[in-house]
């Protein structure tokens, strides 16, 4: 199933579900959100994935603890407001009793646009660095290259790399 099905099945309003990824079982988006404020607080990440287009919300926890007992299917069926669930194959469904997920979805668009704030707040603050600074970084770097055990191919990578980071500094200090 590709990460687009999956946000797909994960938007339906009247269900849960919960992916098995390899020994992890994830959410995404709306789902993420109502998983940590109702189950369990786990981290919820958010990237920017090319082929959906748009930010994705994701959580996950390790299988080993249903598996456990530590967070049961029954446990996770009642904190949701669920009626009942089918455990398939690749995933789990929960099925909601009521629109729960209409009030989660405010709190998945303020999960995106505060981490759209951070960054910018973290591109302020790269343009706020002095000049000195940036210069020491790549100083630094071609002082700490290996040359000596580095191939061709390498070391024109590394060339590709500088001159990359110094259009950066010229754009962050205005140069270009």
């Amino acid at each position: 199933m590709t990460i687009a099905e999956k946000i797909q099945v994960s938007a339906d309003k009247t269900r849960f579900t919960l992916f098995k990824e390899g020994i992890f079982y994830k959410c995404y988006n709306v789902d993420a959100m109502l998983f940590v404020k109702k189950v369990r607080e786990y981290k919820v990440s958010s990237k920017y994935i090319k082929n959906v287009g748009a930010e994705v919300l994701s959580m996950g926890f390790p299988e080993s603890e249903v598996s456990k007992g530590n967070l049961t299917l029954d446990m996770m069926c009642e904190l949701l407001g669920a009626e009942k669930y089918d455990d398939e194959k690749e995933k789990i469904t929960f099925y909601l009793k009521n629109d729960i997920k209409q009030v989660f979805e405010s709190l998945q668009n303020g999960v995106v646009n505060e981490n759209s704030v951070l960054y910018i707040n973290k591109i302020n603050e790269n343009k706020s660095e002095s000049n000195e600074s940036n210069i020491n970084e790549l100083v630094s770097m071609i002082k700490n290259y290996d040359l000596a055990n580095s191939t061709p191919m390498q070391s024109l990578t590394f060339i590709q790399q500088l001159k990359m980071e110094i259009h950066k500094v010229e754009k962050i200090n205005g140069n270009i």
